[in-house]
């Protein structure tokens, strides 16, 4: 048991390394905004926009890639799938079903009073010593991590389209 635990903790170890080389390493490179030494460098809206659809796009190909390895190496036969369907910390927050009523939201919405926002709760599950609910604390955090980035991905294109091109997109 001890030798299968370790075994698994070796796994685990590594699967947050290749999580963090992901994410901190591969092929990324930062570009400064502006050249060097420019005095009063200005960056139209639409190069903003253009930068962060791209960061965007590439986090969600990566929560992606993570997810599915995860989901090949670890979650094969357990049925964690119908257990993560609405687990999100983020599933109470509103959000557009799709491209129509993103469209019908207002860029700027405002600021609302006293907004309740769900926090995540996960570090004690992904602590635990029970294999099978720490397998699906990962699981279920690579889970939303995918669904969040893929709505924010979206959601910025949307704004983009919406900002820079005037809705004419």
């Amino acid at each position: 048991m001890d030798k299968k635990r370790s075994s698994l903790k070796g796994s685990l170890l590594l699967l947050l390394l290749l999580v963090s080389d992901l994410l901190l390493c591969k092929s990324v490179a930062s570009l400064p905004i502006c050249p060097s030494g420019a005095v009063n460098c200005q960056v139209s809206l639409r190069e903003l926009f253009d930068r962060a659809v791209i960061l965007s796009h590439y986090i969600h190909n990566l929560s992606s890639e993570m997810f599915n390895e995860f989901d090949k190496r670890y979650a094969q036969g357990r049925g964690f799938v119908t257990k993560a369907i609405n687990s999100c910390h983020t599933s109470s927050l509103s959000t557009p079903e799709d491209k129509e009523q993103a469209q019908q939201i207002h860029v700027q919405p405002g600021i609302k009073e006293n907004e309740v926002y769900s926090v995540w709760s996960g570090l004690p599950s992904l602590q635990m010593a029970d294999e099978d609910s720490r397998l699906f604390a990962f699981y279920n955090l690579l889970h939303c991590l995918r669904r969040d980035s893929h709505k924010i991905d979206n959601y910025l294109k949307l704004l983009k389209c919406r900002i820079v091109y005037d809705s004419n997109c």
